[in-house]
């Protein structure tokens, strides 16, 4: 069984969250966690409890798996990408989105 490498999953955390141009304060008051507690996250030096990593994973826009897996491909980061731009959008405008993304799956060969 592999162990969490939490060094590593801090070091995700601090990436994805300067990514998004947050402070350690901006999102750790999004967590509802201190901003210490954070900063000891971000240095692997505690680890999260998994509804703390939700949280997050939440609030940066992404799933747990991408802090916790090391197969983490660029594709996964595009439909991050996506999910947030689609979490920006209307109930109507989502749907459709998805109906459209079905239909270019549906015939994606043909492309």
């Amino acid at each position: 069984m592999q162990k969490i490498n939490y060094e590593k999953l801090g070091q995700k955390i601090k990436m994805r969250r300067k990514d998004k141009k947050l402070t350690q304060e901006i999102l750790a008051e999004m967590c509802n966690i201190s901003t210490g507690f954070l900063g000891h996250i971000e240095n692997g030096t505690r680890s999260p409890s998994l509804e703390t990593l939700f949280g997050i994973a939440n609030s940066l826009d992404c799933g747990v798996d991408y802090f916790l897996f090391d197969s983490y491909s660029k594709n996964d980061a595009f439909l991050c990408a996506i999910g947030e731009s689609v979490r920006q959008k209307s109930e109507n405008d989502y749907k459709k989105l998805c109906n459209t993304v079905k239909i270019l799956a549906e015939h994606i060969d043909e492309i």
